[in-house]
């Protein structure tokens, strides 16, 4: 595969050029990005791999003749062939362009697969002349590299489920088929874990890329490992530094940037949990495992945190003799929960459910499955109740999924509490013929529609694409949903955008950016949305916080 830098100042055009077209079938692979020429110029002085130059003609800082001019340079490790990317059809900014080596040039209205694949298999075609090679031995090439590729990726799978102390023979013979960054100093494992909701098997290739660019950015020798779906492990070495504290600023940076551009991007909330240093190759598995139980720490923290090694508990015998004492508190809470619940009176159960809450806080160093098992013992039992009086589970649940199934996805605690909570409410009152099932609570179509929108309401939604996915005609949507919600649809998805728009005109962020950010690709639409819902214009309300 030959490796690709894209080199724009709009992250919106280098996120849909990873989409436009399939570059796998194009034998190019994309490995970095740079925000303008300085930052591209500085990737290409620190790596030698960079094959073809993707580069927008108008960047601040440095343009990208600027950038031509400079790939002169006889200090840099390899001159790639560079294609320019271009807002205007002008030839007064291509022609230099072509004088200074370009190969060809992209007008970006005309950005789709049509237009790009000429361009780049033509660049192709001029990789394989200067390489020397035929294309035939070109694939050849690359299928041995795809073989490599998996033979590393099995091996970096395996020494995760290493116990290297129990299996030593073992692991002293695979130390023998690897080499380079494994066995360097300072290590650091740091597992990514997205967010339950996220379908990652489309977005596989954009998530790892992303995190891709962000290390070779700042620099980060590491290995990227995907285990089951939503979790990235990234094994990470830092062999020329010294400080500890040095060394966790630069992961944090890293981190940090990696959840904004997912979060923006494609609206993927992440956790990610950080493990301590180490050395040695045997340290690998034991950092993996730390990492994978502090990542899981957002269930009780909430998403979108950074966890590191001293959020993990410590004192380990205290903690199984007060972790006995938890569960057997809890086994006793969810019994006289369960005994409660059968009393006609709701103030008694909601009692001994909100005891069973506040008893759960203590839980926050145990794992999240075993928390979730504990909830799934709730519903077991519910049902056993909910039979003997002739009903299923499945008859008052508050969402149209499977509530064993939507228990195990629940992303945190308190959203588990909630769901666990409505759906006691909606038992009761199926069981004891009260009228609480029909305050105050959505049918499961409309919850369902709810909950997407609080979710989802950053990217492009219509009435007909919900109506679609909760399974009801359109008609019948619009006109629960405002009997139900208090609004109609139109006005709930523009009331969570607008709120989110004031958060973020606080913190300072461009008008322009913040309209991209919660679902208006035109600024001047935005603008008077929110002067119709706030009163006042994106400015002046800023101007207003900055009075006050």
């Amino acid at each position: 595969m030959y490796k690709m830098m894209i080199v724009d100042d709009e992250p919106l055009v280098r996120l849909a050029l990873h989409h436009l077209i399939d570059w796998q079938a194009l034998h190019i692979e994309i490995v970095c990005e740079a925000g303008d020429g300085v930052e591209g110029l500085a990737l290409l002085k620190a790596r030698s791999d960079i094959d073809l130059l993707l580069v927008d003609i108008q960047m601040p800082r440095m343009n990208g003749i600027e950038l031509l001019k400079a790939l002169n340079d006889p200090a840099l490790p390899k001159r790639p062939i560079p294609v320019i990317l271009s807002a205007y059809s002008d030839y007064s900014y291509v022609r230099e362009a072509f004088l200074l080596g370009a190969l060809d040039y992209i007008v970006k209205v005309d950005m789709d697969e049509e237009h790009i694949s000429p361009v780049i298999a033509k660049a192709v075609e001029e990789l394989v002349r200067l390489g020397g090679v035929s294309k035939i031995e070109a694939s050849e090439d690359e299928d041995k590299q795809l073989v490599q590729e998996s033979d590393k990726e099995a091996l970096l799978q395996k020494l995760l489920d290493f116990d290297p102390y129990e299996e030593a023979e073992s692991f002293e013979q695979w130390l023998l088929s690897v080499s380079g960054l494994l066995n360097e100093t300072n290590e650091m494992a740091i597992v990514i874990q997205i967010a339950r909701a996220i379908d990652t098997t489309k977005l596989h290739g954009f998530i790892q890329q992303t995190i891709q660019t962000v290390l070779h950015e700042m620099s980060i020798l590491h290995e990227i490992v995907r285990r089951e779906a939503g979790e990235y492990v990234l094994l990470c070495v830092f062999p020329h530094d010294r400080s500890e504290s040095a060394i966790r600023a630069h992961i944090h940076s890293a981190m940090t940037m990696i959840q904004t551009r997912l979060l923006q991007y494609v609206n993927a909330p992440i956790s990610v949990g950080i493990s301590d240093l180490a050395n040695g190759c045997k340290q690998w598995p034991r950092l993996y495992q730390q990492a994978k139980q502090l990542a899981a720490k957002s269930y009780f923290a909430g998403l979108g945190k950074l966890f590191y090694g001293e959020s993990a508990s410590h004192g380990s015998g205290v903690k199984d003799k007060e972790g006995h004492a938890l569960w057997e508190d809890l086994k006793a809470g969810r019994l006289a929960l369960l005994h409660a619940f059968k009393q006609s009176d709701e103030s008694q159960w909601v009692r001994e459910y909100e005891q069973l809450e506040k008893r759960m806080n203590d839980a926050k160093q145990e794992q999240p499955d075993r928390v979730r098992a504990f909830f799934v013992d709730v519903l077991w039992e519910l049902g056993a109740v909910l039979y003997a009086k002739g009903k299923r589970i499945e008859e008052v649940q508050p969402a149209s999924h499977n509530p064993f199934d939507e228990i195990k996805q629940m992303e945190t605690l308190e959203e588990t509490q909630q769901y666990v909570r409505q759906l006691l409410q909606r038992a009761h009152s199926a069981i004891h013929g009260n009228s609480l099932l029909n305050e105050a609570r959505y049918s499961p179509s409309i919850a369902s529609a709810k909950k997407f929108l609080d979710l989802h309401y950053r990217e492009e939604i219509n009435q007909s694409l919900i109506s679609e996915m909760v399974g009801v005609s359109e008609s019948y949507l619009s006109k629960q949903f405002v009997k139900e919600v208090g609004c109609n649809f139109i006005h709930y998805l523009t009331k969570l955008r607008i709120e989110e728009a004031k958060q973020l005109l606080e913190k300072g962020i461009k008008i322009s950016d913040i309209s991209e950010r919660i679902g208006y690709l035109n600024p001047e639409h935005f603008s008077r949305i929110f002067k119709k819902m706030t009163g006042f214009s994106p400015k002046a309300y800023r101007e207003s916080l900055g009075r006050e």
